[in-house]
């Protein structure tokens, strides 16, 4: 078991998403009480006087453009207050300065009656009782402001010249804020992949090895992981010891109920001996099927019991070998040349997986082609035959124990349906697989499938 910090899965979860709150929150209160604002800042009449002077803004929020002569653009509107305060700060004459506006002018408030402009003074000039200078909301006493697009023109000397001035969006502070947000997607991917890679890690290796467990596995699940994880693995390591349990104890009773049979059965066949010739055949036949019947049971217990010795093998030459042996014992087993297949494995084992799947297609089919090939790095032994077929709601359960796809149970057409369920339980050992189906022509195609050894 790992030892270390190592929290419950929720509050992993529930960790990860409070430092993703707080470094969003962090991040809007630095754009908003350190950043630059999020709109363009007005433009003041000092700085357009500035501007007009020096031919650069101070403020980057805005675009200006210079010409020569009168412009008096479509769509705007004379701004006669603002064009004053613009012409005292340049120190011209107040018809030698036309300024328009694309919006309504903000210094919005005139002259009282019988008030000239000295009521209303612009910053630097001298200050007329305790009145504020243009009482505007948001100039914070920097004098008239320009919010919108505007044109203004002026008279130097015997021509004119005229400005424009476009407003745009900050920028800046476009640019800080998506800088932060890509800043804080990235500090936080790191952390969140590996928080989701601690809780899910131990789930896959879990299901991992709970899918390539058997009940023949006797060691637990190693416990590892979030304590949610561990509590999950230690309840299988617990269901497995009792399943694995359950198993032994019915196959070691099936082991000696099936030895024990034997005995009878053999003071049976004494017994018969003393029967008319005509009875005592049919005895012993009937003792015969019941002794395979038992031996085919023995080996399907001790078959998930039974220890392989792995050697490299010729997968040809063995099964070259089976098929002399049984078309010697009468049978119809054919075998295409094969190609020589090197593969790790149980030589009887083997033999005797391979013997009951071509024995099961010569009981049903009467015959059995066989042939190997290689493929993807796998040796393809096929086991071909000339019957009637299966049904296809049936291949999946060939390889079932006591499945028969003869539905009778007469020994006479089949055994006691568990010959390719030793064939599949050998197969796995050998990681290999076997896959049924029916030929096109008639017939059924077992295909066996063997790693090749590297």
């Amino acid at each position: 078991m790992r030892r270390g910090f190592n929290p419950p899965i929720l509050a992993g979860i529930v960790g990860l998403i409070a430092i993703a709150l707080i470094a969003a929150l962090c991040a809007m209160l630095a754009v908003t009480f350190r950043g630059p604002p999020p709109h363009a800042r007005p433009l003041t009449m000092d700085e357009v006087a500035a501007a007009i002077r020096t031919g650069q803004s101070e403020n980057s929020d805005w675009s200006l453009d210079r010409g020569q002569g009168v412009k008096q653009p479509s769509g705007m509107r004379p701004a006669p207050l603002l064009a004053k305060a613009l012409a005292l700060r340049l120190g011209v004459p107040e018809q030698n300065v036309r300024l328009y506006v694309a919006g309504p002018a903000m210094p919005a408030m005139g002259p009282r009656p019988g008030e000239g402009m000295a009521a209303f003074p612009f910053p630097g000039s001298p200050k007329n009782g305790s009145r504020p200078a243009f009482p505007m909301a948001g100039m914070g006493g920097r004098g008239p402001m320009l919010h919108d697009s505007f044109t203004v023109s002026w008279r130097n000397g015997d021509h004119w010249s005229w400005m424009t001035g476009e407003r745009h969006g900050s920028l800046r502070w476009y640019a800080i804020t998506i800088s932060l947000m890509i800043l804080i997607f990235a500090l936080l991917l790191g952390p969140a992949y590996l928080v989701a890679r601690r809780i899910t890690n131990p789930i896959h290796r879990l299901a991992g090895r709970v899918t390539a467990v058997s009940m023949e596995r006797r060691e637990p699940l190693p416990v590892e992981g979030p304590p949610e994880v561990r509590k999950l693995g230690q309840a299988f390591n617990r269901m497995q010891a009792q399943l694995v349990g359950h198993v032994a104890e019915r196959t070691a009773m099936l082991i000696a109920i099936a030895h024990d049979l034997r005995t009878p059965m053999m003071r049976l066949s004494f017994r018969l001996e003393g029967l008319p010739e005509k009875d005592r055949a049919k005895a012993h036949a009937d003792l015969e099927e019941m002794r395979a019947m038992v031996t085919t049971l023995l080996d399907f217990v001790r078959s998930g019991d039974e220890s392989l010795v792995m050697l490299r093998i010729d997968l040809a030459a063995l099964v070259e070998a089976l098929a002399d042996d049984m078309t010697a014992m009468q049978s119809s087993v054919t075998m295409a040349d094969p190609t020589r297949t090197i593969i790790l494995g149980d030589a009887a084992a083997l033999r005797r997986c391979i013997a009951n799947v071509v024995d099961n297609a010569v009981r049903y089919a009467g015959n059995a082609h066989l042939s190997l090939g290689q493929a993807d790095g796998h040796a393809l032994l096929r086991v071909e035959d000339d019957g009637p077929g299966v049904s296809p709601d049936h291949l999946a359960r060939l390889s079932e124990p006591f499945y028969r796809g003869e539905a009778s149970r007469n020994r006479a057409t089949g055994g006691v349906g568990l010959g390719l369920s030793i064939a599949r339980s050998i197969m796995e050992k050998h990681g290999g697989a076997m896959l049924f189906e029916n030929r096109d022509g008639g017939g059924l195609r077992v295909t066996m499938q063997f790693p090749l050894a590297q």
